[in-house]
């Protein structure tokens, strides 16, 4: 399909542009940092603060059940509509009962803060599910993959620019509160921005609001009535199943190395917080700048190509943080220049997931994708950090050695997390196109 013409389709795609800028914005605003931060400014224990970002994808297998809930409304727009708006609302209140002092005691806030975070996520994982779905309706495949890209490069942009913003924010604040003696009032600037955040994440759904369920009917795929056996249906279709291991493959893989990769940055290279929001940023701009035209190149040449090639270059980043050291820490960059690749990644996943699955069952196998990937990146990476606490605390790989180089909790679990990579792309090679039989 050549440039699209203005009609009523364009215009829903720019409103969906406008609700992933908008809702990037929020979460950059409202990030998993933030929380982390905020629990740790009430006192919250290494292991509270663990499972607070542990417990929402647990809770998120709750977005399985989606597609029967789906069957029960009318109109999929207003459904996602009210779950985002119900996850903002969450959001909004999560700085009132988490505030110090509000429920009596330090314990209780970090309970609330926990509570509602987990309830703030779990709406927004439903809301997901159901939004894919519609725009998985909404949006003819021949056009897919360039409205995932742009859609993808709006998000990442609000992002970018919304985790700047609470930087800056705490950063200035926490100045303001050293200068007047007041550092107890450094959780003030995280509550402000959750505040801000749920304000923008609500009016990010506006521009859904402004959609219509009419494109549906255009599309010609009724939903067909969901069961409970049918919630393993995706785990059993053959095509969408080779592209589930590679999910589960590229979640654990990254999920091992979080915990020593942020240690390794923080405590043993010290990377300042400048220098590393600089990176990040540099990496992620030029992700923003690629994003459109991988999507435009899937269109034209398929997912799998795409794929195979970015989870490879991603896969590279890991040797970096094998050479990075104290002396050598700018060994550092070649991974933020590997995790560009992360543009193509966020390209063709989405279109897979979408591609790959019939068109009655989007629900289904979109619940399915997000809610076993996101749970094995979640668990694999409470592993990984227990590994790294047990090896650094026992001793067992002191004297020795691999291929004549020291042994550490930092080689072992990046040459472990690199070895699932290159796996990972050996399963990247078997995953179908959506054109393609099995």
């Amino acid at each position: 399909m050549g440039r699209l013409r203005r009609s009523p389709l364009r215009c829903w795609l720019s409103l969906a542009y406008a609700n992933g800028a908008i809702w990037g914005v929020a979460s950059g605003l409202a990030s998993v940092s933030l929380v982390a931060n905020f629990a740790r400014e009430l006192n919250a224990s290494g292991a509270a603060i663990a499972w607070i970002l542990a417990a929402p994808s647990i809770v998120g297998l709750s977005r399985l059940l989606t597609p029967l809930w789906l069957h029960r409304v009318s109109s999929r727009r207003r459904f996602t509509v009210g779950m985002f708006l119900a996850s903002a609302a969450a959001l909004g209140v999560l700085p009132i009962v988490a505030a110090p002092g509000a429920l009596g005691d330090s314990q209780r806030s970090v309970a609330a803060l926990g509570v509602v975070w987990t309830l703030c996520q779990a709406l927004e994982f439903i809301g997901v599910v159901s939004l894919w779905s519609w725009f998985g309706d909404l949006v003819p495949a021949a056009i897919r993959g360039r409205f995932v890209g742009r859609r993808e490069a709006g998000l990442t942009a609000g992002m970018v620019t919304g985790g700047l913003a609470a930087a800056i924010a705490t950063w200035a604040w926490q100045r303001h509160c050293q200068a007047n003696g007041q550092p107890e009032l450094l959780w003030k600037s995280y509550a402000a921005c959750a505040s801000f955040g749920a304000a923008l994440a609500a009016l990010a759904t506006l521009s859904l609001a402004r959609m219509k369920d009419a494109a549906t009917k255009r599309q010609a795929t009724p939903t067909a009535r969901p069961t409970w056996r049918g919630l393993i249906t995706p785990l059993v279709d053959p095509r969408f199943r080779r592209f589930m291991l590679f999910g589960i493959c590229y979640s654990v893989a990254n999920g091992l190395v979080q915990s020593p990769r942020q240690i390794l940055l923080a405590s043993v290279l010290k990377l300042e917080l400048a220098e590393k929001r600089s990176l990040d940023a540099a990496s992620r701009g030029v992700q923003i700048v690629l994003m459109p035209w991988l999507g435009n190149l899937v269109d034209r040449r398929g997912n799998v190509p795409v794929l195979v090639v970015s989870w490879a270059i991603v896969s590279l980043a890991t040797v970096f943080f094998l050479f990075a050291t104290p002396a050598a820490k700018w060994w550092i960059v070649g991974a933020y220049v590997c995790w560009v690749a992360y543009a193509g990644l966020n390209v063709v996943l989405p279109n897979l997931m979408l591609g790959l699955s019939p068109p009655a069952a989007t629900s289904t196998y979109a619940a399915a994708w997000f809610a076993w990937t996101q749970l094995a990146y979640s668990l694999s990476i409470l592993a990984g950090g227990r590994l790294f606490d047990w090896l650094s605390a026992s001793g067992r790989l002191a004297g020795l050695e691999i291929g004549g180089t020291e042994a550490t909790p930092f080689r072992l679990l990046f040459g472990l997390g690199g070895l699932l990579m290159v796996v990972g792309v050996g399963l990247a090679t078997r995953v179908r196109e959506p054109s393609q039989r099995t």
